[in-house]
């Protein structure tokens, strides 16, 4: 009986381990870009993609974090939108909220977030549709 008791303790400590670890490797910090101008490498943070669609269009959103030699500057939280057949937009937390702007090619951001949620666009111009 106290060798059962004993498997029992040792199993279910094993998964919590288990568990926990999976759980703090699930979510990532990608880096997606270096912005040369401000010296500011950025992280897409994979685990915050969240999507919709709607009768006028799609949108998605994703945070980022905004580093600096290794040292975390900002918290950025970005919202891409496409209504209908006009081009993607985007607004950022940074942002005063009074305006969107249109996402301009190559955006690594746009680009890997698009591809991780497996939509397709096409560059027309110089813009995303």
């Amino acid at each position: 009986m106290r060798v059962i008791h004993m498997r029992q303790i040792f199993f279910a400590a094993t998964f919590a381990v288990t568990l926990i670890v999976a759980q703090t490797c699930a979510a990532q910090d990608i880096w997606v870009a270096h912005w040369n101008a401000e010296n500011v490498d950025i992280y897409a943070m994979d685990d915050t993609i969240t999507s919709g669609t709607s009768d006028t269009g799609r949108y998605f959103k994703v945070t980022t974090k905004f580093v600096r030699g290794g040292q975390l500057l900002e918290v950025v939280n970005w919202s891409f939108s496409k209504f209908r057949d006009d081009m993607w937009r985007y607004e950022t937390s940074t942002m005063d909220g009074t305006h969107t702007a249109v996402v301009i090619p190559r955006s690594p951001l746009f680009e890997f977030c698009m591809g991780k949620l497996g939509w397709s666009y096409k560059v027309v111009d110089m813009w995303y549709y």
